[in-house]
């Protein structure tokens, strides 16, 4: 007896899509009013909604489609005393990716349209589309190097085709192979981009190579490891030809020698940290540095992202790349939250402020931002931004934003080419090679006594400029009882920069003691003395660091510090700095649902110049109190005042209180109130009130309803305003 057929599997391609909707309403009313007690009213009312769809099915056991698009549509009116303006904003981006996978390889190929267009009323319609071609390949034999290549072509012109009419084309191209200690890559990135309405073409080919090896001999008692890179950057730029050509500013983009990253709260004075993965030339892959909102407890000292560019060189542009929040478009409201601090250096310690620039523009394709600033000139230069603080951002909340990911930083220089009729060919090369070794030997084991060698050497062409540096150290470390430890070092420092010879001495000391498991103490003394040229510098530390558990939930941390700083010229001149400080933490949990956190810090800092007249005195004051209750599972209750004060300025005070409280178990319901007040001058002050209510519209907790009411009044500079802002949001996912 023949068999039925078996019935349809219910994994097709139907259990592969996935959709979702948005709508949104938001209706906003502003007041200000000026010091002599004129009032203006503003208001907004805007309502949209948004429309995903996404197919990822496989065709084949290992041929994968991943298609879909999103459309969005924004109505908007503004209103004030004077005249209303309309405004419809249509998004469009549809997609498809049809990808290959195999065991030791994978290939794609990809199509994407960006499309926006604005209509305002009074003004004509406007539109802006870019077309975007890829293809991706990736090949991993096993036992030979592993290699990734991606192309792309893209087209970018806007509607009615006046002022954008661009062409690029980019590639990729990143080979690597490791061998037990053997590790050799080579990364090149070639990008040609056609602007036909300037007639400016400009071809950009960057090259590195690096070679580097490991290994230790001698049962380990001897480790050698060295790296040798080698980078290219070609740029040439054609303009001129028809009688059409506008000509205009160019960016011609400078060859970096190292990445530069630290969390610092303090950026005129500490020294950034490598990070090769901000100038590998991959725009998309993250370098441990985030944007994003770090989250109750979380991390939120500014980011500091910097370049090396090898010498004193005119800048006037950096492009930080970001990636991390998904596929979809960032909003306007959390691109434009961010105030960008560049500051520029010539040794990676003393650092200059040179501009402020909020907000930097980002590109509406373009994963980037673009920050521009009057040119300067500085060998090290960085852009210092906080992470994003949580709540609502203009209508916009950025806890939903917890990963914007630094993917890339890079540094341009504005230059001005010729136009119509006018050709030309300009063409920059810079060579830049660097390479070091490092080898330490083990002296003894028990006590630890090792030494330590570390070169580096560097050229950069077309400068014909090298610079060197070698040190040469020994390191002890011994437990000399189970409480007690010691550490203690010193090197010695001896190259050259920019003809001009660099000598030095580094000392480092430490004893602690754990006398109890709750209690550890450590007392530690650094300095260093350093003569360039006719300018010696000297700097010293003594940290007392001590940290307890006075009683189970009951935490606390005491130190105590001095820092002297001392510069001396050729001229006689000189300058010193002196700093003494002390900080107190605590951290209180008598029950599990009950934390309470403190923080001091004091500090006294002496500035002297020549003599009595360049003197000065700085106190600085600092308490962080942080609260977090949750007496019922469905209620949570949350605190945190900040205070600080500096000499010569006014005292600021921060505070945010937050309520949220589920009244059914299952969570469908939520209700929370989130409240703000900041003074942070003695005429600028604010202070935000926002109740929220949010209901899930299943136990999964995915599709929600949400409605919000913010109350923000500010005042500064005898300015007073007012703002009261509703919101409303539902989102289903399919």
């Amino acid at each position: 007896m023949a068999g039925r057929p078996a019935p349809a599997a219910a994994d097709g391609i139907l259990q592969s899509i996935a959709s979702s909707q948005e709508i949104t309403y938001s209706l906003l009313s502003t007041k200000t009013t000026d010091p002599s007690g004129t009032t203006t009213k503003t208001g907004s009312e805007s309502y949209g909604s948004r429309s995903h769809l996404r197919v990822n099915y496989d065709l084949l056991p290992k041929l994968n489609l991943n298609a879909g698009g999103t459309f969005e549509k924004t109505f908007s009116e503004l209103t004030s005393d004077l005249a209303a303006l309309e405004t419809e904003l249509t998004r469009v981006r549809p997609y498809a990716w049809l990808t290959l996978r195999d065991p030791v390889g994978t290939a794609a190929l990809g199509y994407d349209l960006a499309d926006d267009s604005v209509k305002i009323s009074g003004q004509p319609d406007s539109a802006l589309t870019r077309q975007t071609y890829s293809a991706h390949l990736s090949w991993r034999p096993p036992d030979l190097p592993w290699t990734q290549a991606r192309y792309a072509r893209s087209t970018t012109r806007d509607d009615p085709l006046a002022l954008v009419n661009i062409e690029d084309d980019q590639l990729f191209l990143k080979s690597e192979y490791s061998y037990r200690g053997l590790n050799a890559h080579y990364a090149g990135t070639y990008l040609d981009t056609r602007d036909k309405i300037k007639e400016i073409d400009t071809r950009q080919i960057s090259q590195e190579g690096k070679l580097g090896y490991a290994t230790t001999v001698l049962d380990g008692r001897v480790s050698l490891t060295t790296d040798n890179r080698l980078r290219l950057n070609e740029l040439t730029t054609e303009t001129g030809g028809r009688s059409t050509g506008l000509g205009g500013a160019v960016a011609d983009l400078l060859t970096p020698v190292a990445g530069l990253s630290a969390l610092d709260d303090t950026p005129l004075s500490d020294a950034l940290g490598p990070n090769s993965a901000l100038i590998d030339g991959d725009t998309t892959t993250g370098a441990g540095v985030n944007l994003g909102f770090p989250g109750p407890g979380g991390d939120f000292r500014r980011r500091n992202l910097g370049l090396d560019l090898g010498a004193a060189v005119a800048v006037s542009r950096l492009r930080v790349w970001v990636d991390g929040w998904g596929p979809g478009i960032l909003p306007a409201d959390i691109t434009g939250w961010f105030s960008w601090d560049i500051y520029t250096s010539a040794d990676n310690l003393t650092w200059s402020l040179h501009a402020t620039v909020a907000p930097a523009i980002f590109g509406p394709f373009d994963r980037r931002f673009e920050i521009n600033f009057p040119t300067a000139t500085a060998r090290y230069i960085k852009a210092v931004t906080r992470p994003l603080p949580g709540g609502i951002v203009g209508s916009t909340d950025s806890s939903l934003y917890p990963n914007i990911i630094i993917a890339e930083v890079q540094a341009f220089v504005d230059r001005t080419v010729p136009g119509a009729g006018q050709q030309r060919v300009i063409r920059t090369e810079t060579l830049v090679r660097t390479h070091n070794v490092d080898i330490r030997a083990v002296l003894f084991r028990s006590p630890s006594l090792y030494y330590r060698f570390n070169g580096d050497y560097q050229e950069i062409d077309p400068d014909a400029e090298t610079r060197y540096s070698m040190s040469n150290g020994l390191f002890f470390t011994h437990r000399f009882h189970p409480i007690v430890s010691a550490s203690a070092n010193g090197s010695w420092e001896m190259g050259e920069e920019r003809d001009e010879t660099r000598t030095g001495f580094r000392y480092y000391g430490s004893v602690a003691t754990t006398p109890l498991k709750t209690l550890t103490n450590s007392l530690a003394y650094s300095g260093n003395r350093e003569w360039a040229g006719e300018t010696t510098t000297t700097n010293n530390s003594l940290v007392l660091h001590n940290t307890a558990q006075l009683y189970r939930g009951l935490d606390a941390t005491l130190n105590l510090g001095a820092q002297l700083t001392s510069s001396e010229q050729g001229d006689g001149a000189s300058s010193s700095r002196r700093e003494l400080y002390v900080n107190l933490g605590t951290g209180i949990s008598p029950h599990p649902s009950l934390t309470v956190t403190s923080y001091y810090l004091g500090k006294l800092s002496h500035t002297s110049a020549d003599g009595a007249e360049g003197a000065s005195d700085t106190t600085e004051n600092r308490w962080d109190l942080g609260l977090s209750f949750t007496p019922f599972p469905t209620l949570f209750l949350s605190a945190t005042v900040n205070i600080g004060s500096v000499t010569g300025e006014e005292t600021t005070v921060v505070q945010n209180y937050g309520v949220s409280w589920s009244p059914f178990r299952d969570g469908t319901l939520q209700l929370s109130l989130y409240y703000a007040e900041n003074h942070l001058a003695e005429d600028a002050a604010s202070r935000i009130i926002q109740p929220t209510v949010r209901w899930y519209l299943s136990t999964r907790r995915r599709s929600y309803l949400e409605a919000s009411y913010q109350l923000n009044t500010s005042e500064a500079s005898a300015f007073k305003t007012e703002s009261r802002l509703f919101g409303a949001r539902l989102n289903v996912y399919y």
